[in-house]
Formats: structure tokens, sequence, C-alpha cells
């Protein structure tokens, strides 16, 4: 009866280390498999973050049924793979491109006139008329003259005071610094007519910013001598004589 019990206990035993033998190979056999599924998952660049899900779910689950063979493994690898189309740089959901500026205006813009260039035009035209032109400030009456201008043929006079008029102005203020604050808005003219019909006529500075290029080149400005900067004087020995004597002396280069 021992002998029986003994053989029956060796017998158990024997049995419970097989059982014991084949669970683990089978846990050994399974976490061999998801970690060659893990490997496998993690060769696409999409799903590499996916893989340890797969993991996680595999050690939770019974140790002799890791993975069902009838699992839909690609379910989730499409979704996945979807779902990454929406990271930034790809399916083209921003835009660089930048905005061109449109251009102010229609023309191009007249380029600034140098008070010693239309000075040496206006010498330049000597058999032109001489216009006599002045400024006043906006809304008052009188006129304070600044000297004079010619143009080409003498077809081009209210360009040429409207064309200058920034060469004008400056001058203005040299000659009236009193009477013509910093601030104070201008109006140009020009002495038209003869005789007892001549009056001032004033003229809009449109005309100057509608004028053809090259223009300037037609044209030209010669202020009131200023004694005080030396601006548009004449000089003949030593001494400033009137512009009207211009043939006896030489003009000055403070321009």
């Amino acid at each position: 009866a021992f002998a029986s019990i003994r053989l029956i206990r060796r017998r158990a035993r024997s049995l419970y280390h097989q059982s014991v033998l084949i669970s683990l190979g089978t846990m050994i056999s399974s976490s061999h498999a998801v970690l060659l599924l893990s490997a496998f998952f993690s060769c696409f660049s999409n799903v590499a973050s996916f893989a340890p899900r797969i993991l996680h779910h595999a050690v939770s689950s019974s140790t002799t049924a890791l993975i069902r063979k009838d699992a839909p493994i690609n379910t989730p690898f499409t979704h996945f793979q979807t779902s990454s189309l929406s990271m930034a740089g790809f399916g083209g959901g921003a835009s660089s491109s930048k905005k061109q500026k449109k251009k102010k205006g229609g023309g191009a813009k007249l380029p600034k006139l140098k008070a010693k260039s239309q000075w040496d035009r206006y010498a330049d035209l000597k058999q032109c008329q001489k216009v006599i032109v002045s400024v006043r400030i906006k809304g008052e009456e009188s006129w304070m003259e600044v000297g004079r201008v010619k143009s080409a043929n003498d077809e081009f006079t209210e360009v040429a005071v409207a064309r200058q008029r920034a060469l004008i102005a400056e001058h203005s203020k040299r000659l009236y610094p009193v009477q013509i604050p910093a601030n104070a808005v201008l109006e140009w003219g020009y002495l038209g007519g003869e005789g007892d019909e001549e009056e001032w006529i004033v003229v809009d500075k449109a005309k100057g910013d509608d004028a053809p290029s090259g223009i300037e080149k037609k044209l030209g400005f010669e202020g009131k001598p200023d004694k005080a900067t030396g601006f548009y004087c004449y000089y003949h020995e030593g001494r400033m004589v009137d512009r009207e004597e211009e043939g006896k002396g030489k003009r000055s280069s403070v321009v």
C-alpha cells in the first residue's frame, strides 16, 4: 500500500512538472511572438508608437493565448496610418506663400529737382520769356514775389510753376521767414496778362504731377537774390549787382 502511494505521488509530481514546463514553454513562445510582432510593426514609422499597445494588450491577456489568431491587427494599423496625415508638414494644410505688395498710384514718381540744375537751365533758356512767380498763404489775398520761371518756347508756364513748386516754396521761406510760418499751406501763382490786365493766376499743383517725364529739362527757375544766404545772387568786381545786369557779373555758387 505504501509503495502504491509513493508511486502515485511520483506520477503526480511528474505530471505537475510537465504541466509547468508546458506552461512555461507556451509563455516563452508567446513572448517571442509578441516581440516578433513588435519588431515587425516598428519597421513602419507611422505605427512605431503603436507597438507598445500590442505588447500591453498581450501581457494582460491569458498566458496560454496572448494573441488570438483571428485578431484584426490590420484595423488599428490602418486607422493610425490615416490619422498620421494630419501631422504638420503633410497634407498641405499650411501655405507659406507671400502676398505681393500692390503698387500705389498709376505712374512713376517724379525725380526731385535740384536748385542749381534748374538755375542753370533758366540761364540756358536765353530767348524765352521771364515769368514772375509768387506764393501766398492759402486763404489770404496778398502775394509774395519769389522769382521767375522760363519754359522752352514759352509753352509750359503753368507746368514750370507746378513742377518747380518745391524749389519756389523753399526759397520763399528764405525771403519771408516771418511772413511764412514753417507749417504754412501755400498756393503758387504767376503774373499773367499785360499792362492794366495783369493778374495773378493760381496754378494747380497737379499740373506738375501729371507732367511728362523729362519735362524739367525744358524748364528753369531763378529766385530773387537773398543777400542773407547768397542764394541766386550775382557778383561783379566783388560786389553784388542786380540780376537785370547778370551779363556783367557771375552767379553765386551757393545754390
